[in-house]
């Protein structure tokens, strides 16, 4: 997520921007405002409607005061108070008819029927877990910043599956995608504040958990926060700066920005979704040729 700062910093004016190389453009369709600390959205295919976590007040030390949204594909509030008790709600996933949500401890799983809270899982030892994703098979897999791993939860039990020690560095959004889970890296040599001396991109890991392959074309561009995909082009942002990119066949190139701040954005059918921490909203942009 990323960057901490809560002043309030401009989005880019323009709407809509071109992508020659692959034929595509990014045109914002609605903007939902008043939401508290937007860090995560997904769209929940079988109920036709979009969840989004609000952290509302950054820090374990704030208490739960953490809560998930409902909203409708229009961009019309359904319910503010979905689901409370939370502490940071992050990065989530569909599994099936539960929610997994990534929080302080490890993660939550949630019924989608009625937002039942099913079970808290604990990642002993985890720093920071951020984003989720999960496989055909419905394996689950967690990213821990701080601590640069990638959990896996899977036959009901959270382990590390991806260690520090091999080629990547901080990975925040996860997208398990093509046979591999795509990760979007923070950079390397942080300083204060969610800085880094050495911008992040995008990675490829097997599915064994053992090799890592930098994408081409998709390195050193920024601190990436959320990764999503729309047909054949990855779809991925760079929080300090807004910016957000598709990368296809290994060419990068930027779609449109909104300022800092931009969070863990998500996709389904043409629509990209993108959480705003700084400007309390929920923006979402249609992708067309």
């Amino acid at each position: 997520m990323k960057n901490l700062s809560l002043a309030l910093l401009a989005a880019c004016a323009a709407s809509t921007f071109a992508l020659p190389a692959l034929s595509m453009e990014l045109t914002e369709t609605w903007r939902l405002e008043g939401l508290q600390m937007p860090e995560s959205v997904i769209y929940d295919a079988a109920n036709d409607r979009i969840i989004v976590g609000n952290m509302v007040a950054m820090g374990a030390e704030a208490g739960e005061n953490g809560y998930l949204s409902l909203v409708s594909p229009d961009g019309e509030m359904v319910e503010e108070q979905w689901v409370t008790g939370l502490q940071d709600p992050r990065g989530m996933a569909i599994v099936g008819e539960q929610l997994f949500v990534a929080d302080n401890m490890g993660f939550h799983i949630i019924s989608l029927a009625d937002g039942a809270l099913v079970e808290t899982v604990t990642m002993e030892g985890a720093a920071f877990p951020n984003d989720v994703t999960a496989d055909q098979g419905g394996n689950v897999y967690i990213s821990d910043m701080f601590n640069q791993t990638i959990w896996r939860y899977a036959g009901g039990e959270a382990s590390i599956w991806f260690g520090p020690d091999e080629g990547m560095t901080f990975p925040n959004g996860l997208l398990a995608h093509d046979g591999q889970v795509i990760v979007g890296s923070m950079g390397a040599d942080m300083g204060e504040n969610f800085t880094f001396g050495v911008p992040g991109g995008l990675y490829g890991v097997d599915m064994d958990g053992t090799g890592v392959t930098p994408l081409d074309g998709a390195t050193e561009i920024g601190a990436i926060d959320g990764v999503a995909v729309i047909g054949d082009t990855i779809i991925f942002n760079d929080n300090p700066t807004g910016a957000i990119y598709g990368w296809q066949d290994g060419e990068t190139v930027e779609l449109a920005n909104v300022g800092s701040g931009g969070a863990d954005i998500s996709a389904y059918d043409s629509t990209v979704l993108v959480p705003h921490l700084q400007q309390g909203a929920l923006i979402a942009f249609s992708l067309t040729e």
